[in-house]
């Protein structure tokens, strides 16, 4: 059923308005003064070592060969911008949040406007997973797989509704592509299966045969290709890291990990917001509250079939558990912190389609469940602000890091194909749920390459402000860090920089001892060096 009440439209208008000011609001800030991290410089520096789009897009593999559609998001918006690092966030943000919409459209002809406004509020704010937002090349990849499983449901919907083939043909297409871009979205799955039978529960109670073979059979089709090529035929010509990776005994320790992030993590993160909230924050979280408020009128109006709520919900209950399965089945650990967190995307993404489930049974805003459901929305905007402000910093202590660190290069006319190292912050200081500045090979020593044009062959990261030295051994000439980067001091420069200072100081390392004698400097303890 729709909503065709006049004065029930009206409010809705101006809900759907806020909504867009809302993530207008909370997006274009990290548009115009953020950037990348972590694996997307090395996405941008592996076209370094390649020759055209096609050269390197195979060249990505063995490393995509769990999915092989992965690299070419990544592939083309690196050959499209290459450095023009906005134009990496204003893309993604577009991918993710047309995701988000066409994902709105078809929750608002299930279980009406007002819910899925309330998902749509959720789902753009993912404070657990903000790296998705954050990393906006590495995570394209999601991004994009978001956007194809909303593309398919929609397909789906259409056809439940007209019957028209294309769209059926269209709606498990559009999955296939998904699940060969990245795994990402297997728990909303769930809500792909069940879709015919929120719409009309006799189609499964009456035929069950019927529904199995028209809505079931296909997703099992899909999901047999994509384990087929990653146990099949990908391992018969090239290294496959499948993702599959189940181990019935870490089964219950990887669900727990899940579990954790809502009666432990989250509610950390709520409690340590309050010390990081500025007024700005309060007043876009106030938008959050108003497109809620707007969606709803202030008096009791049924708008919508009980019985279609009721299989929305439980289906969205079942979606949101499963979203466990990724952890499950991946054998990882599910956290809420740093770039690992890209991890729980599915999950808030679940989570968010749960609580527009919920939010179907209100039928005015005078309901006491809105504000509980307001109250969570608020603290999870300020907790994704507080992150994408933080996110702004590290980007701007990126940017003041490679600037000193390529003119100190240039003065000290560093020869082709140097290594360095770099003693620069891992994490924003002070931060709040480990935003990160430099953490790897890949983001230091890329950016290093990207900007001399691959005169700076490598480098890698230590923080010794925060005694982290990456787990570097230093043995037989040769220095070992996170156990697989490695180097000799041939040609190897250490970049030291100076938080306080906003600068640092780049020096050429002779040999092991003059290496050994700069690390015991720095608070490297003499007992991890191995002679």
């Amino acid at each position: 059923m729709t909503i065709t009440d006049n004065t029930v439209k009206a409010p809705l208008n101006w809900s759907l308005i806020t909504l867009i000011a809302f993530c207008l609001v909370v997006y274009i800030p990290l548009i115009m003064h953020g950037g990348i991290i972590v694996d997307d410089w090395g996405d941008i520096a592996h076209n370094l070592d390649c020759n055209g789009f096609f050269h390197c897009y195979q060249t990505w593999f063995p490393l995509f060969s769990n999915r092989p559609l992965a690299p070419l998001p990544i592939t083309a918006s690196t050959f499209l911008f290459g450095t023009f690092f906005k134009g990496y966030l204003i893309l993604n943000t577009a991918v993710y949040l047309a995701s988000i919409l066409i994902t709105r459209k078809v929750i608002a002809k299930l279980i009406g406007e007002s819910p899925s406004i309330i998902f749509a509020l959720f789902a753009a704010v993912p404070f657990i997973a903000l790296p998705v937002i954050a990393s906006p090349i590495n995570q394209l990849t999601a991004t994009v797989s978001f956007l194809l499983w909303a593309l398919s449901t929609a397909a789906l919907l259409n056809f439940i509704h007209h019957q028209k083939i294309s769209s059926y043909v269209l709606a498990y297409l559009y999955l296939l592509l998904a699940f060969l871009t990245y795994e990402v979205i297997l728990p909303l799955l769930v809500l792909t299966i069940f879709l015919p039978f929120i719409v009309d529960a006799n189609s499964l109670r009456k035929n069950w045969v019927h529904y199995f073979l028209r809505f079931i059979m296909p997703v099992a089709v899909v999901l047999a290709i994509v384990i087929l090529w990653q146990k099949g035929i990908a391992p018969q010509f090239m290294d496959v890291d499948s993702r599959l990776k189940l181990n019935p005994q870490q089964m219950l320790a990887k669900l727990h990990t899940w579990g954790h992030l809502f009666y432990a993590q989250i509610p950390s993160l709520f409690l340590k917001s309050i010390t990081y909230i500025t007024i700005g924050q309060l007043l876009t979280s106030a938008l959050f509250v108003l497109a809620i408020w707007f969606g709803y009128p202030s008096s009791t109006k049924e708008t919508n079939s009980f019985a279609v709520k009721h299989r929305f919900f439980l289906v969205s209950l079942l979606c949101f558990i499963s979203s466990s399965s990724i952890f499950i089945l991946s054998d990882e650990s599910a956290t809420s912190w740093g770039y690992q967190a890209r991890g729980v995307s599915s999950t808030w993404f679940a989570l968010s389609i749960l609580i527009a489930s919920v939010a179907s049974y209100i039928a005015s805003r005078k309901n006491v469940i809105l504000l509980f459901i307001s109250l969570f929305g608020i603290a999870s905007t300020l907790s994704f602000l507080i992150q994408r402000d933080n996110y702004i910093k590290s980007w701007q202590l990126q940017m003041i890091i490679v600037e000193d660190a390529l003119k100190q290069i240039k003065q000290n006319q560093v020869p082709p194909n140097a290594i360095v190292i770099g003693d620069v912050p891992k994490f924003i200081n002070p931060n709040y749920n480990d935003e990160i500045v430099f953490s790897q090979p890949w983001d230091f020593g890329a950016a290093l390459a990207i900007f001399t044009q691959g005169h700076v062959k490598d480098g890698a990261v230590i923080d010794s402000k925060r005694n982290d030295f990456s787990k570097l051994v230093i043995s037989d000439q040769t220095i070992t860090l996170n156990g697989w980067w490695k180097a000799n001091t041939t040609n190897l420069w250490l970049y030291e920089f100076s938080p306080i200072e906003q600068k640092g100081q780049l020096s050429n390392v002779q040999n092991i001892d003059a290496l050994k004698e700069k690390l015991r400097k720095l608070g490297y303890s003499e007992s991890n060096i191995k002679n």
